[in-house]
């Protein structure tokens, strides 16, 4: 049998880097380390909602307007399940929202780089919209 001290350490040490970054280093208790990856995730949501917000000010064609909308909903929801599914096995475990929050986070991230992308895109990048 597992003890649930091992099992967290297991988990701890599984956590995408970011969800361990430095900036919550000194968090000493499951209930610190819970607090600071939670203000992480938040960081990065604002982030990701403001270049979300710019490449919508820059789209010019509402049908293009409509499908990153679109787009960004089902992202969202896809987000939200995957890591429900992902963190499922600490449900009711101290642990539950840091194993979540780091999946949210890693996401988030990935996704405000591929927003990115598209908000930066060169002219004549077939894979852009312009």
């Amino acid at each position: 049998m597992v003890r649930p001290t091992a099992f967290a350490l297991v988990l701890l040490a599984a956590l995408p880097a970011r969800a361990q970054a430095p900036a919550c280093a000194a968090a000493q208790t499951q209930m610190e380390m819970n607090e600071c990856a939670a203000r992480e995730y938040k960081k990065h949501d604002v982030a990701m909602n403001d270049i979300y917000q710019q490449l919508l000010a820059k789209l010019k064609d509402p049908a293009q307007t409509e499908m990153l909308v679109a787009a960004e909903r089902a992202w969202v929801a896809y987000r939200d399940k995957f890591c429900a599914f992902q963190s499922s096995e600490t449900v009711g475990g101290s642990i539950h929202p840091l194993i979540e929050t780091g999946c949210l986070d890693e996401k988030t991230n990935i996704h405000t780089a591929e927003l990115t992308r598209q908000l930066n895109c060169k002219e004549g990048d077939p894979s852009c919209v312009h």
